[in-house]
């Protein structure tokens, strides 16, 4: 099975070096967004000082796979209405 490692970044970047073996890259996106909550979880309030959290997967040959970031705002993202809004 390959070998994914879940690096975060939040400002600093904390290195995994021991990674995980899973069976596929869909599995390995699974565990990243799992990742992500967990730390949002950790984090709690805090997040809001944070501003971003980035959880980025890369293979045994060091090379991304796939990344997921949750961002904090006070501002609604662009483009976005309620539906029915005029």
């Amino acid at each position: 099975m390959p070998r994914y490692f879940f690096h975060t970044q939040n400002g600093d970047c904390v290195r995994d070096e021991q990674g995980e073996e899973l069976k596929n890259m869909d599995a390995a996106r699974e565990e990243a967004v799992a990742v992500l909550g967990e730390i949002l979880r950790y984090r709690g309030a805090s997040f809001w000082t944070t501003g971003a959290f980035s959880v980025i997967v890369t293979d045994a040959e060091g090379q991304t796979v796939v990344s997921v970031t949750a961002a904090a705002s006070d501002q609604a993202p662009e483009g976005w209405t309620l539906a029915g809004e005029v």
